[in-house]
């Protein structure tokens, strides 16, 4: 007979998974009460083991949660028909534990811990003193979504990150830098004026000076540091070319360049986080409906959200949403939202402001106030951070 876990069944997806993660058993047998071990839940993690652990059966047993009596036969009858059965003591209700306290102290059990915040395995089946072990246990961006019950669809922009596309937001974000607050404001225009004019089949804009008014400095600027095949005034028209698609992107979209270049730092090492992902689109339930809406080209009816950048360490996600400008409380709401449903009570949740946000007035108190009460890491004044600084503050936030 093979190996056999058993996991008290809990509310906190993650807690559901690490003997999966760890030793990917040929069976691991659920013990749940009705009121949380529910069908939804359940689909989630089996559509988890199918990506996971194929070869994994996932076996679900409903106990009445006000019948001790019941926990401590369900219990009993495993150890009778698995004797060599590990028992995974991280999550489930208490009156499981009380039970599973009862049948280990009249029979000899084989218990572990694996705790998912550090991936640490205790065991106590090696004399008085549990043995500690470094599983090395980690998923993917995508996988944590799928966990808990979403799917991570295609990203509005695919960015290639090739070590050439690294080194042009490195130069992109030092002329952010210089312009602060305006490149916000200058993007803005850009994003409305080249709507306005478009490209030829050359790539090449030809734009009125009085469309872009002062916006021209970040074309001015950009084509300093050779991010323009070409930048010149013929008349009354700034005419000019992106030297990429991608440079493009970065400059005719708000807010772009601070999301890519957090994300750039947090993976510049492989080290520092074991998963990451720019722009991640959530379809909350991963049942894509087929007629597209014909705005966006999504599935209609779909519940979506946009995080604009998720890191892994191990099995921990951090979710961390980017404001190139003023941030209020609904974006506090929005980012508690998603984390919660998507990350639980084991994951980070910050907010990056390019900005600084001026404690000194009674709004701006209150807003980080209620930041920290919804155990919202907020990193304000990002153009003033060196990377390395940014690289220290994420790896706390995960507590490396």
């Amino acid at each position: 007979m093979g190996d056999v876990y058993v996991e008290f069944f809990s509310d906190e997806a993650l807690e559901n998974i690490m003997t999966m993660l760890r030793y990917h058993p040929e069976r691991i047998i659920y013990l749940g009460h009705k009121h949380n071990m529910i069908t939804k839940k359940m689909k989630s993690l089996r559509k988890f083991a199918s990506v996971t652990s194929p070869e994994t059966v996932l076996e679900f047993i409903e106990v009445p949660r006000d019948s001790l009596d019941l926990c401590i036969q369900t219990i009993d009858d495993i150890c009778e028909e698995y004797p060599d059965a590990h028992f995974e003591l991280t999550g489930g209700g208490e009156m499981f534990l009380i039970a599973f306290g009862y049948v280990s102290a009249k029979r000899k059990t084989n218990t572990l811990r694996i705790d998912p915040y550090t991936g640490t395995e205790m065991d106590f089946n090696n004399g008085d003193a549990p043995v500690t072990i470094q599983t090395g246990i980690r998923i993917s961006v995508a996988e944590n979504i799928i966990l808990h019950g979403g799917v991570l669809r295609a990203p509005m922009t695919n960015w290639r990150f090739t070590e050439q596309f690294r080194d042009e937001i490195r130069t992109i974000w030092g002329v952010a830098q210089e312009l602060r607050h305006n490149w916000n404001k200058h993007c803005s225009v850009i994003e409305e004026v080249v709507k306005n004019y478009p490209a030829d089949e050359n790539g090449v804009y030809r734009i009125p000076k009085a469309a872009l008014r002062d916006a021209v400095q970040i074309l001015q600027r950009l084509s300093e540091v050779s991010m323009m095949d070409f930048f010149r005034y013929e008349r009354s028209q700034v005419i000019f070319r992106f030297r990429s698609k991608q440079i493009r992107e970065i400059v005719t979209k708000t807010g772009n360049i601070l999301e890519l270049h957090v994300y750039e730092v947090a993976t510049r090492k492989p080290t520092e986080f074991t998963d990451a992902v720019v722009g991640a689109v959530i379809d909350w339930d991963g049942e894509a409906v087929p007629e597209p809406n014909p705005e966006d080209g999504r599935p209609k009816s779909e519940t979506i959200n946009e995080i604009d950048v998720i890191l892994m360490r191990s099995a921990v996600p951090t979710f961390i949403s980017c404001k190139s400008g003023r941030a209020d409380s609904k974006a506090l709401h929005e980012l508690e939202t998603v984390t919660s449903r998507f990350g639980g009570k084991y994951a980070k949740k910050v907010l990056v402001m390019a900005s600084p946000c001026d404690t000194s007035t009674s709004g701006s108190s209150f807003f980080k106030q209620r930041a920290k009460d919804m155990h919202i890491w907020v990193l304000d004044d990002i153009y003033s951070l060196t990377d390395e600084q940014l690289i220290r503050k994420l790896q706390r936030i995960q507590g490396a």
